[in-house]
């Protein structure tokens, strides 16, 4: 999954614009995907020392609610929220991607991490030719949220749904999150690929895929 991730703002504000949210508050999930997006989106509109952002809940349902109520001036939403706050009649100032990753155990074998990969290959190619198919995913996934429940597959944007095949880590992108994420104060020390990346594992599966 590329994961989309808006910055979003209630109906009443007067924010059309990233670059309008210099020195107001933004609520962020600091730790989670969400939150360095958000980073990124605003880093990109202002001058550092004019981000204003607060820790917020990890709960878009909840953070969506207390945008509504003013708050803070906005947020940083992925799917199915990203619908809903658009059915609620909230903005879109900013939208952009990001990859996620996973971490795995140093024994892992790498016949079973080549299963895994063909089996994440097979599935972006599926979801890919049918996404319609697999919104209700995104619907099912908050269960226990009534007003999710009532969307339809018809209120998503298809443009928002990316996905792409796993590859290797691109060590040059690796190497600029880290330092990128170190100069917000995030993580600490220096970036080592050695480390950071098991390029044996990752050459022995992709050779088994």
């Amino acid at each position: 999954m590329v994961v989309c991730g808006a910055l979003v703002v209630a109906p009443q504000s007067s924010v059309y614009a990233p670059q309008e949210l210099a020195n107001r508050v933004v609520a962020l999930d600091y730790g989670n995907g969400t939150a360095y997006a958000g980073l990124l989106m605003l880093e990109g509109a202002m001058p550092r020392e004019a981000i204003n952002t607060r820790a917020a809940v990890v709960s878009p349902a909840e953070r969506l609610q207390a945008l509504l109520r003013g708050e803070f001036e906005a947020t940083v939403l992925q799917e199915p929220y990203i619908t809903l706050a658009e059915k609620k009649g909230c903005r879109l100032v900013s939208t952009t991607f990001f990859h996620g990753t996973w971490v795995a155990d140093p024994d892992l074998d790498p016949e079973a991490y080549a299963a895994f990969l063909r089996a994440i290959t097979r599935a972006v190619q599926r979801v890919r030719a049918e996404k319609r198919r697999y919104i209700p995913y995104f619907i099912r996934g908050a269960a226990a949220d009534p007003e999710v429940q009532a969307l339809s597959v018809d209120d998503f944007d298809l443009g928002r749904i990316q996905l792409k095949e796993p590859e290797p880590v691109p060590e040059d992108q690796a190497r600029w999150a880290w330092e990128w994420m170190a100069g917000w104060g995030v993580l600490s020390g220096e970036f080592d690929a050695a480390t950071q990346i098991n390029h044996n594992l990752e050459r022995k599966a992709y050779a088994r895929m």
